[in-house]
């Protein structure tokens, strides 16, 4: 019997596969798709996430800032990236 070692399950993800991931809220509300991170030039850590919205939409999610269709949700927020990118609302 061969001892065959299992490769383990990848953790990253490249930015090709996730841009245009739809993003929920963790109480299951569709808020929009990935347009981009917003990445800090000193440190190289993503500040923040921006999430493309439906122009007349009005969101709320505690914390997030609108920039025209845009909007601007903390890093910190996200919980999960699977399927959805899920943020804590």
């Amino acid at each position: 019997m061969e001892n065959k070692q299992q490769i383990p399950k990848r953790e990253e993800k490249l930015w090709s596969e996730i841009k245009n991931y739809q993003v929920a809220t963790n109480n299951a509300r569709i808020l929009g798709v990935l347009d981009e991170l917003i990445i800090n030039e000193k440190t190289g850590k993503i500040v923040d996430i921006a999430i493309r919205i439906e122009s007349d939409r009005n969101i709320h999610v505690k914390g997030a800032k609108r920039n025209g269709d845009l909007l601007l949700v903390p890093f910190a927020k996200v919980e999960k990236v699977g399927e959805f990118i899920i943020v804590t609302e």
